[in-house]
């Protein structure tokens, strides 16, 4: 008797936990529920404080995959802002390097010009050579001059239809007539393949070596009858001397800079070569 008593009891308690807990989580308000609270009441609050956190953490954990997914959202929606501003900045750069080199050609009238890109370099050189959109059939030829607004970056060495190879001014195959603004002394900058790494040059047999200076600024000469004269070139970085004082070099670093060069002016007046 004591052990059906006993199990009676264990059974009406299961019960009770059980309709407890479902009422607990599926919640509502009706005359039975209201009933079941009133009778049992000391046992339900006892099962809610053990219950509801456990709802809340389901409840939490349906919701996980909602939070996952806005947040992908969000993330998305940062990257497209930064992208859509990178490409307002680019955009921005390059209005601003057009705006630069019309002004450079209208600056020069007198020179037939016309302009054109940077489309590769060549992979071992250093940025010793360039290649460019236009060709021949835009009116460019073998020894037409290559500027930017910043100053002389080259001359075009070979050319097809539709595009053109420039030799820059690091290229050790390529020499320009030099003066320094400052004092009128002429020299000669050529390419050097210790400096053009650094995508430096080398200014040699200067008219008088015991005038130049560190910060010496170098104009195109015009000597010589291909490059035109008082195109900037580049200053003077370094003075290199033999041990008797008189200078061996001057390390020259070119005003353009060849590791971001987009757009150029080309002056055209070279013999039309096609390869």
């Amino acid at each position: 008797m004591k052990l059906i008593k006993s199990r009676f009891l264990k059974l009406t308690l299961i019960v009770v936990f059980v309709l407890a807990v479902i009422l607990a989580v599926i919640g509502g308000n009706n005359p039975l529920q209201r009933a079941i609270y009133t009778v049992f009441s000391p046992v339900n609050s006892y099962v809610s404080r053990v219950v509801i956190p456990v709802r809340e953490f389901f409840v939490h954990m349906s919701r996980a995959n909602e939070y996952e997914k806005k947040i992908e959202q969000l993330e998305s929606e940062i990257t497209t802002l930064k992208v859509t501003n990178k490409t307002r900045e680019d955009y921005i750069e390059e209005n601003k390097r057009l705006k630069e080199l019309l002004d450079l050609k209208e600056g020069k009238p007198e020179l037939d010009t016309i302009s054109a890109r940077v489309v590769s370099y060549e992979p071992d050189s250093w940025y010793d050579t360039v290649m460019l959109d236009k060709g021949t059939n835009a009116g460019i030829g073998v020894n037409d001059i290559v500027i930017t607004p910043l100053g002389l970056a080259g001359k075009v060495i070979s050319v097809g239809n539709n595009w053109a190879k420039v030799s820059t001014i690091i290229d050790v195959a390529n020499s320009v007539g030099v003066k320094l603004s400052r004092t009128g002394d002429i020299g000669v900058v050529s390419g050097d393949a210790s400096l053009s790494v650094d995508r430096f040059c080398k200014l040699e047999y200067l008219s008088n070596d015991k005038n130049l200076i560190k910060g010496d600024i170098l104009l195109s000469s015009g000597l010589g009858g291909l490059y035109p004269s008082d195109l900037p070139v580049g200053k003077v970085t370094e003075i290199i001397s033999d041990s008797a004082g008189n200078l061996e070099y001057g390390i020259i670093e070119p005003f353009v800079d060849f590791s971001a060069l987009y757009e150029v002016l080309v002056i055209r007046y070279g013999e039309e070569i096609e390869e």
